[in-house]
Protein backbone atom coordinates (compact mmCIF):
# COMPACT_ATOMS: atom_id res chain seq x y z
CA UNK A 1 0.00 0.00 0.00
CA UNK A 2 1.25 3.54 -1.18
CA UNK A 3 2.68 6.17 1.95
CA UNK A 4 0.49 9.27 1.98
CA UNK A 5 2.33 12.15 2.58
CA UNK A 6 0.97 14.83 4.19
CA UNK A 7 0.53 18.44 2.08
CA UNK A 8 3.89 20.51 1.18
CA UNK A 9 2.56 23.67 2.66
CA UNK A 10 1.91 24.95 -1.14
CA UNK A 11 -1.72 24.63 -1.00
CA UNK A 12 -2.34 28.66 -1.10
CA UNK A 13 -1.06 27.98 -4.58
CA UNK A 14 -3.49 25.08 -5.73
CA UNK A 15 -6.86 27.54 -6.32
CA UNK A 16 -5.65 30.62 -8.41
CA UNK A 17 -8.57 33.07 -7.26
CA UNK A 18 -8.40 35.43 -10.75
CA UNK A 19 -9.31 31.64 -12.31
CA UNK A 20 -12.64 31.12 -10.57
CA UNK A 21 -15.59 32.77 -13.02
CA UNK A 22 -18.57 31.26 -15.10
CA UNK A 23 -18.11 30.30 -18.46
CA UNK A 24 -20.36 31.21 -21.60
CA UNK A 25 -21.04 29.59 -24.78
CA UNK A 26 -22.51 32.14 -27.29
CA UNK A 27 -23.37 34.57 -24.45
CA UNK A 28 -25.23 31.89 -22.51
CA UNK A 29 -24.08 30.39 -19.05
CA UNK A 30 -23.12 27.04 -19.15
CA UNK A 31 -20.15 26.10 -15.99
CA UNK A 32 -17.85 27.65 -14.17
CA UNK A 33 -13.99 27.76 -14.31
CA UNK A 34 -11.75 26.73 -11.92
CA UNK A 35 -7.88 27.38 -12.31
CA UNK A 36 -6.01 24.85 -11.11
CA UNK A 37 -1.76 24.36 -10.32
CA UNK A 38 -0.41 21.43 -7.82
CA UNK A 39 0.82 21.10 -4.45
CA UNK A 40 3.94 19.69 -5.07
CA UNK A 41 7.48 21.88 -6.26
CA UNK A 42 8.03 19.90 -9.14
CA UNK A 43 6.30 19.06 -12.31
CA UNK A 44 4.52 15.56 -13.05
CA UNK A 45 2.85 13.68 -15.70
CA UNK A 46 -1.22 13.81 -15.42
CA UNK A 47 -1.03 9.88 -15.08
CA UNK A 48 -0.08 10.84 -11.53
CA UNK A 49 -2.99 11.91 -10.84
CA UNK A 50 -4.90 9.36 -8.87
CA UNK A 51 -8.24 11.55 -7.41
CA UNK A 52 -9.63 15.32 -8.07
CA UNK A 53 -12.84 15.75 -6.67
CA UNK A 54 -14.54 19.52 -6.12
CA UNK A 55 -17.24 20.33 -3.42
CA UNK A 56 -18.43 23.87 -3.80
CA UNK A 57 -20.37 24.95 -1.18
CA UNK A 58 -20.71 21.76 0.43
CA UNK A 59 -22.37 20.40 -3.38
CA UNK A 60 -20.16 17.37 -4.90
CA UNK A 61 -19.62 18.14 -8.20
CA UNK A 62 -20.27 15.10 -10.52
CA UNK A 63 -17.07 13.82 -12.13
CA UNK A 64 -19.11 13.31 -15.68
CA UNK A 65 -19.87 17.02 -15.75
CA UNK A 66 -16.14 18.14 -15.15
CA UNK A 67 -13.16 18.32 -18.08
CA UNK A 68 -9.61 19.13 -17.34
CA UNK A 69 -7.89 21.29 -19.89
CA UNK A 70 -3.74 21.54 -19.83
CA UNK A 71 -2.32 23.91 -22.55
CA UNK A 72 -5.43 23.79 -24.62
CA UNK A 73 -5.74 19.99 -24.51
CA UNK A 74 -9.04 18.80 -22.65
CA UNK A 75 -9.66 15.73 -21.46
CA UNK A 76 -12.29 13.82 -19.20
CA UNK A 77 -11.12 12.93 -15.65
CA UNK A 78 -11.33 9.42 -16.67
CA UNK A 79 -8.79 9.51 -19.20
CA UNK A 80 -5.62 10.76 -16.58
CA UNK A 81 -4.43 7.50 -15.60
CA UNK A 82 -3.65 7.40 -19.36
CA UNK A 83 -1.77 10.06 -19.91
CA UNK A 84 1.64 9.74 -19.38
CA UNK A 85 2.87 11.86 -22.29
CA UNK A 86 0.83 15.19 -20.78
CA UNK A 87 3.00 16.98 -18.28
CA UNK A 88 1.55 19.12 -15.44
CA UNK A 89 4.54 21.84 -14.36
CA UNK A 90 4.60 23.21 -11.41
CA UNK A 91 3.84 26.46 -12.46
CA UNK A 92 1.63 25.81 -14.98
CA UNK A 93 -2.27 26.29 -14.19
CA UNK A 94 -4.70 23.78 -15.37
CA UNK A 95 -8.31 24.64 -15.73
CA UNK A 96 -10.74 22.51 -14.64
CA UNK A 97 -14.62 23.20 -16.40
CA UNK A 98 -17.28 22.28 -14.83
CA UNK A 99 -20.87 22.28 -16.68
CA UNK A 100 -23.68 22.68 -14.42
CA UNK A 101 -24.87 26.12 -16.03
CA UNK A 102 -22.93 27.91 -13.54
CA UNK A 103 -22.68 29.59 -10.24
CA UNK A 104 -24.97 32.57 -8.51
CA UNK A 105 -22.54 35.81 -7.74
CA UNK A 106 -20.70 35.98 -4.77
CA UNK A 107 -18.37 34.16 -2.43
CA UNK A 108 -18.18 30.60 -2.72
CA UNK A 109 -16.77 27.89 -0.70
CA UNK A 110 -14.20 25.37 -2.80
CA UNK A 111 -13.24 22.65 -1.69
CA UNK A 112 -10.53 20.43 -4.27
CA UNK A 113 -9.45 17.32 -3.27
CA UNK A 114 -6.42 16.18 -5.48
CA UNK A 115 -4.23 13.35 -5.04
CA UNK A 116 -1.30 12.19 -6.76
CA UNK A 117 1.76 9.68 -6.90
CA UNK A 118 4.89 10.69 -7.14
CA UNK A 119 7.33 8.87 -9.94
CA UNK A 120 10.08 10.56 -7.94
CA UNK A 121 9.62 7.90 -4.42
CA UNK A 122 9.45 4.94 -5.72
CA UNK A 123 9.06 2.58 -2.98
CA UNK A 124 8.98 -0.61 -5.11
CA UNK A 125 7.43 -2.15 -8.10
CA UNK A 126 4.67 -0.29 -8.82
CA UNK A 127 4.32 1.22 -4.99
CA UNK A 128 4.73 5.16 -5.01
CA UNK A 129 4.14 7.75 -2.23
CA UNK A 130 1.07 9.71 -2.63
CA UNK A 131 0.98 13.38 -2.27
CA UNK A 132 -2.14 15.51 -0.75
CA UNK A 133 -2.10 18.16 -2.78
CA UNK A 134 -6.19 19.84 -1.39
CA UNK A 135 -6.76 22.74 -0.89
CA UNK A 136 -10.08 24.74 0.30
CA UNK A 137 -10.68 28.47 -0.41
CA UNK A 138 -13.52 30.48 0.07
CA UNK A 139 -13.86 32.95 -3.04
CA UNK A 140 -15.36 35.71 -5.52
CA UNK A 141 -16.67 34.47 -8.59
CA UNK A 142 -14.79 36.80 -11.18
CA UNK A 143 -16.60 38.25 -14.14
CA UNK A 144 -18.00 36.13 -16.53
CA UNK A 145 -16.16 34.91 -19.35
CA UNK A 146 -16.89 33.30 -22.76
CA UNK A 147 -15.11 30.09 -24.25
Amino acid sequence: MPTKFSRLGFEKRVIRPDGFYNILLNRKQVGFNLDLRINYYRGLPLSCVQKLEVEVDGEKIPEHLMQFQLREKVFTISELPNMYREYWGSKTPAQLLIYNYGLEPGEHDVNVTLEFKSPYMDFGPGEYGVIDGSAEELLQLGTAREL
